[in-house]
């Protein structure tokens, strides 16, 4: 019974950004292909650009606080389950085993960051090099040395935080979440309903 509660809970995790995926795109501007070259004054102004947005001395901190909110919003979502709450709230052991679960997520999680922010960094460049150029880019970067424009990078690193983002990731976990067992639950059908190949 744990083992299936747990499972679910992998599943889970996945929701989101399966839920990201399929929710549709707003129209943007062609940009290059991967395989174009790009111009080096341009990925010298988006470096630039990607520095002053994201300093490289708190570039690990400033992640670390946009994620941390989100995975906490995830495990409470989570936990609101009724599936999960019944069996939390039925055995100790299970909510032992969830800590545990989470926990390890939240580290993984973590330290994946963590040593993926130098690629983060040199993807996030190109990918700006390749929507705008170096006028654009300086005119970006001027906004966000104004005081406006300072204070917009302070407070939107805090954003993922904020109760009623909060309170909208909950329930799209809650709801996903339902969705996964459902899935999962029809899936098994599907298998067991199979028959067995000929020989």
């Amino acid at each position: 019974m744990m083992r299936r509660y747990l499972a679910a809970a992998a599943l889970a995790l996945t929701a989101p950004s399966v839920f990201a995926q399929t929710a549709p795109a707003p129209a943007a501007p062609a940009v290059a292909p991967p395989s174009a070259t790009i111009d080096p004054g341009r990925i010298a102004a988006a470096r630039e650009l990607i520095d002053l947005l994201m300093p490289p001395a708190s570039r690990a901190q400033m992640v670390e606080g946009m994620m941390t909110p989100m995975l906490v919003n995830m495990r409470r979502g989570m936990a609101q389950n009724p599936v999960f709450a019944a069996a939390m709230n039925g055995d100790p052991r299970v909510k032992t085993l969830f800590d545990a679960f989470m926990q390890r997520q939240q580290e993984r999680t973590m330290t994946l960051l963590r040593a993926s922010l130098p690629g983060m960094s040199d993807a996030m460049t190109r990918a700006y090099a390749r929507r705008f150029d170096v006028t654009q880019m300086r005119e970006i970067k001027a906004f966000f040395m104004t005081p406006t424009g300072r204070i917009y990078m302070q407070q939107a690193a805090t954003i993922m935080a904020d109760p009623d983002i909060g309170a909208w990731q909950r329930t799209m976990m809650t709801d996903s979440m339902g969705k996964v067992q459902d899935d999962v639950a029809d899936f098994a059908k599907q298998v067991a309903a199979l028959e067995p190949k000929k020989k």
